[in-house]
């Protein structure tokens, strides 16, 4: 599936980043690069204290000009758009050492306009989005429900 709608190239590279820490510190990510080592595609799960989604999606989804941005049901919030799918993941109720509620924030970001249509391209990067986040959910042991689908 991936390999089908991203930039073309010859060979694609992937390279992870996992911190597996029970807390805050938590991170996994997986770069897809491409010719050159250029970055094509970035899968993130990182933590964040938990606030209201709105307040959380002006700050994590990053920047982009994958056009009109829609919700999807899963975790307490998703957003996506032709170059970006974000979740907002409940994980801790209290976390290790702040002893607040946490949440995680996992991206797809397609750095380069994947080869398909936008409708085609939001499904690809929300399916990721939701894949990832159920293994960074697992891996960061998170004690709350993930509400994502099954």
């Amino acid at each position: 599936m991936l390999d089908s709608v991203l930039p073309r190239a010859p060979n694609y590279s992937f390279n992870g980043t996992w911190r597996p820490d029970r807390n805050w510190e938590f991170r996994s990510t997986c770069t897809v690069t491409g010719d050159a080592s250029e970055s094509l595609l970035i899968l993130a799960a990182e933590m964040g204290s938990a606030r209201p989604w709105k307040q959380w999606a002006e700050t994590e989804i990053p920047p982009n000009s994958g056009g009109k941005t829609t919700y999807f049901a899963a975790g307490l919030k998703g957003v996506s758009n032709a170059e970006v799918a974000a979740i907002w993941v409940p994980c801790y109720a209290s976390e290790k050492t702040s002893k607040q509620p946490w949440n995680m924030t996992v991206l797809a970001d397609a750095l380069k306009p994947l080869e398909t249509s936008d409708k085609e391209a939001r499904q690809t990067l929300i399916d990721l989005a939701t894949d990832f986040a159920r293994q960074a959910h697992k891996d960061a042991k998170c004690d709350l429900p993930s509400k994502l689908p099954s």
